[in-house]
């Protein structure tokens, strides 16, 4: 982006064109892109786009919200069969025995435990 002009009373002036890009600048960064993956797509000059490089980044970066909604997802799920779990406690049950008793279900569930520094 070309530096803005200074009004007398030091605000920034920017063109149309400015405010374009600086608005395609903020839609991209709330679709994840960083502002270098940003920088590298979008030439100072419209007319340079590398046109096959702009679609396949879009189009892996679609990819890549995929994938993360799926794993969003299942995050989501997970935490609801904990709710679940934590409220389905049999009521005698002390919150320690119910801690103990949930780290049983979820520890057999997983096929290898978490990893420690001990390990």
């Amino acid at each position: 982006m070309p530096k803005a002009k200074r009004l007398a009373n030091g605000y920034r002036k920017y063109s149309e064109d400015d405010l374009r890009q600086l608005n395609l600048i903020k839609q991209a960064q709330q679709v994840g892109f960083t502002l270098e993956e940003i920088k590298s797509l979008i030439p100072a000059n419209i007319s340079n786009w590398d046109h096959e490089k702009l679609i396949g980044t879009l189009s892996e970066k679609v990819k890549g919200i995929t994938k993360m909604q799926k794993m969003l997802l299942e995050n989501k799920q997970n935490l609801i069969q904990l709710i679940e779990t934590i409220q389905n406690k049999p009521q005698d049950m002390s919150c320690e025995d119910n801690a103990k008793r949930l780290m049983n279900i979820y520890y057999s569930e997983t096929e290898t435990p978490l990893k420690t520094d001990n390990a």
